[in-house]
């Protein structure tokens, strides 16, 4: 039977209109296909205790699932940062390339990768798609052993994934000392209010690491001190590379923490090498981020108390139950953010942090309860302590005045 060639017209141009809704969606990028997600892994000196902040930001995104860290300094030698390498860095290439999104690379040196790890990353970069931010990977002077707390640029010059950073690198050279930042091209990175107003950078010595970016690669922004590239992007093969020249630390400094759309930057930095879009309305998506990183923060703040009050025999279970239904609308309103819908989402992250308000008022009762009988048991056992102690003062230093001195004794008269 012939087959009507329109048939195969209408088949060519459904697919063809697929495809089309396909690269058109916002979602679509550098994710996991099943969830939208950007499965990122952070490498490199992050000193859990001075990041932690900029972490809880990340945690807290809806898009962004933090798959491992992998810490390379903070005192650990490099036997141990590579075991840790192993453990949680993806076992092959298929596996880095179809489990990661984006790698970033912050003040971490080389040798953490084996040479097949390292050629894994430049082929997961150019063929796949996979993503690169490099955080303070400049040339900076080292003041303690070079081989645990520097990123080695001497070393990654020599690198494969050297090939995929976006910008070159100058050894033992530094930019001018300076703060702040002057916008040379509208990105979703550095396009936020008051961005170039922020006193980030470096002073009471060398400046960041001179770079300067390559060949075909966009400046968005430098330095306003001495003009050099500061912050710079590139696309290279299929992946997309970015590189900043400052470390999450800074993020503890007030007047920068202050900042209002500092967890814009953070989050931004993730989005774009995942080629994923930002929220179109910025006010509005900062809003929902914000209360996203609130609902992270006093969430953990909570469940850390009331871990506290059982420990003291405090049925906290209402508690639990009442946090998982909170979680639940959490969930609710991260699923429409992922979806666009940041005005949804907006209405239910709101309600789960009044209802968290809620939780806190029960668990401060809570807590004041179960503590009620441990301060009753010290005041008894001090109290009682007292008494006794007092008793036998009593005792002995007063009650001594009853008794009359003797006169003579039997061997006095006996003397005489």
């Amino acid at each position: 039977m012939a087959k009507d060639p329109t048939t195969f017209r209408g088949l060519a141009l459904s697919v063809g209109l697929l495809l089309l809704a396909v690269s058109a969606d916002p979602s679509f990028g550098k994710t996991d296909p099943a969830t939208g997600r950007i499965r990122l892994i952070a490498v490199g000196n992050q000193w859990q205790a001075l990041h932690e902040y900029a972490f809880s930001i990340i945690r807290s995104d809806p898009r962004i699932l933090l798959v491992a860290s992998i810490e390379t300094s903070n005192g650990l030698q490099p036997d141990e940062v590579r075991r840790r390498a192993r453990i949680n860095f993806p076992r092959t290439k298929a596996r880095l390339s179809a489990g990661v999104d984006v790698m970033q690379l912050m003040f971490a040196p080389p040798w953490v990768f084996s040479d097949e790890q390292q050629n894994w990353i430049h082929d997961s970069i150019y063929e796949d798609g996979l993503g690169l931010v490099l955080i303070h990977m400049g040339w900076q002077p080292c003041l303690t052993d070079p081989m645990l707390y520097c990123n080695r640029p001497e070393d990654w010059v020599n690198s494969v994934i050297y090939k995929a950073w976006p910008m070159d690198l100058f050894i033992e050279q530094s930019s001018q000392e300076g703060v702040g930042f002057r916008i040379v091209t509208k990105t979703p990175v550095v396009n936020l209010p008051d961005f170039e107003k922020q006193a980030i950078g470096f002073t009471g010595g060398r400046g960041p690491g001179l770079i300067e970016a390559r060949p075909g690669a966009v400046v968005h922004a430098k330095w306003k001190a001495g003009g050099e590239d500061a912050i710079v992007s590139a696309k290279y093969g299929s992946g997309i590379t970015l590189c900043l020249p400052i470390m999450d630390f800074m993020f503890l400094n007030p007047a920068i923490r202050d900042w209002k759309y500092h967890v814009d930057f953070i989050l931004n930095r993730i989005y774009f090498p995942a080629d994923v879009p930002v929220p179109e309305d910025l006010e509005l998506g900062h809003t929902v981020r914000a209360d996203l990183v609130a609902f992270y923060e006093q969430k953990n703040m909570m469940v850390s108390m009331m871990d506290f009050i059982d420990r003291f025999g405090a049925n906290t279970a209402p508690l639990y139950a009442l946090l998982d239904k909170l979680e639940g609308k959490r969930n609710e309103a991260s699923t429409l953010y992922m979806k666009g819908d940041y005005e949804g989402s907006l209405g239910g992250i709101e309600e789960a942090l009044e209802g968290l308000v809620g939780i806190t008022s029960k668990s401060a009762e809570l807590r004041g309860k179960a503590l009620f009988w441990v301060y009753l048991t010290e005041y008894l056992a001090v109290s009682g302590t007292s008494m006794i102690c007092g008793f036998f003062l009593w005792l002995f230093m007063v009650r001594r005045r009853f008794y009359k001195d003797l006169e003579t004794t039997r061997l006095a008269h006996l003397k005489e």
